[in-house]
């Protein structure tokens, strides 16, 4: 008596959750959706009838296949964007160093023309002075610096 009880209830339960769904236009050409008529009378609505239908087991693998072949193409395109972000953050580190070693060349070739007769420090670190053919030289080999990568 009482599994009948609990089953009667159910099926009336699953009765009274049912329920139409109304389409209508309103008159500044909205369209609306709803589970009630519209209140106003003039207003001609449309009941919809909606039907579930059930999915076979292969639709469903064949859904998540393709759901997992869109998370390996997100994936995939989410690497290529930060391979290109990556490659054009070091572009802009090595522009960046670039133009520091043209300013440090700018600086050198100045102070190489006006600096008068100082003491410079050679490869094996002993300071001596230059004299005009050294100073030349370094002359040269700044301007070919600044015009091969400075420009």
């Amino acid at each position: 008596m009482y599994r009948c009880m609990i089953f009667c209830i159910c099926l009336l339960a699953g009765f009274s959750s049912q329920a139409d769904i109304y389409k209508w236009t309103d008159q500044n050409g909205n369209t609306h959706f709803g589970e009630k008529r519209p209140f106003d009378k003039s207003i001609s609505y449309k009941k919809l009838s909606i039907k579930a239908q059930r999915v076979n087991e292969a639709e469903s693998e064949g859904r998540l296949k393709s759901i997992q072949q869109s998370a390996d193409e997100i994936e995939k395109s989410n690497a290529d964007r930060q391979a290109a972000i990556d490659k054009a953050d070091l572009s802009a580190e090595t522009k960046k160093r670039s133009h520091a070693e043209c300013d440090n060349v700018r600086k050198s070739l100045s102070s190489l023309d006006f600096g008068g007769n100082r003491l410079y420090k050679d490869s094996d670190g002993n300071y001596s002075r230059m004299n005009e053919d050294d100073r030349n030289i370094k002359r040269e080999q700044f301007n070919q610096f600044l015009n091969e990568n400075c420009r």
